[in-house]
């Protein structure tokens, strides 16, 4: 990640400026809103180790350190390795884990309880993308080593997904509802 990237991440995720324009106003605009929300705080310290990782080796292993605080702070686990486009919105912070494995498309909205993992652990190789624009519904799973999940795509509360979904889908998993009536 270089400097024009983190600084568009900031814009589209922490500040509520919609268009450039002058750095310092947005590092300063961003600095007072990243004070007031627990989300945009995470936001902007997320971001900062992600650029910190790509720094080189002091700034690797103070972006690793940085990780691990705010995982334990926040209660979401998303590794610093992770590919993710400008524009990742998280509704609720705990419990969220995404792998270092995936390649992430611009506008990702993500609720709570929700983990973007591999199936397999020890392979040479994952391929996990997730196209633009996709909204994740809350307590679901996307779990494989290989998947494509296209653009403008809705993922149902409570659904696992395991195989590829179309562009332009709505997935979720049916549901029956059982209801047990105990004699007397």
């Amino acid at each position: 990640m270089n400097l024009e990237i983190l600084m568009e991440c900031w814009r589209q995720e922490v500040s509520n400026k919609k268009k450039t324009g002058r750095r310092i106003s947005l590092l300063f605009n961003v600095l007072r809103r990243a004070r007031k929300d627990n989300k945009l705080r995470f936001l902007f310290a997320y971001r900062l180790a992600q650029y910190l990782d790509g720094c080189g080796r002091l700034g690797r292993r103070y972006a690793r350190g940085m990780q691990q605080r705010l995982n334990l702070k926040y209660a979401v686990d998303i590794d610093i390795g992770a590919q993710i486009a400008p524009g990742l919105r998280i509704a609720h912070l705990p419990g969220v884990v995404i792998t270092r494995h995936v390649s992430i498309g611009r506008n990702f909205f993500i609720r709570q309880n929700c983990s973007i993992g591999i199936k397999t652990l020890g392979l040479e190789h994952y391929a996990l993308h997730i196209g633009d624009n996709v909204s994740l519904g809350a307590n679901s799973c996307i779990i494989a080593d290989q998947i494509d999940i296209g653009d403008n795509v809705v993922i149902g509360a409570m659904s696992l997904v395991t195989r590829d979904i179309e562009a332009g889908c709505t997935f979720y998993n049916p549901r029956e509802t059982k209801i047990a009536t105990r004699k007397h």
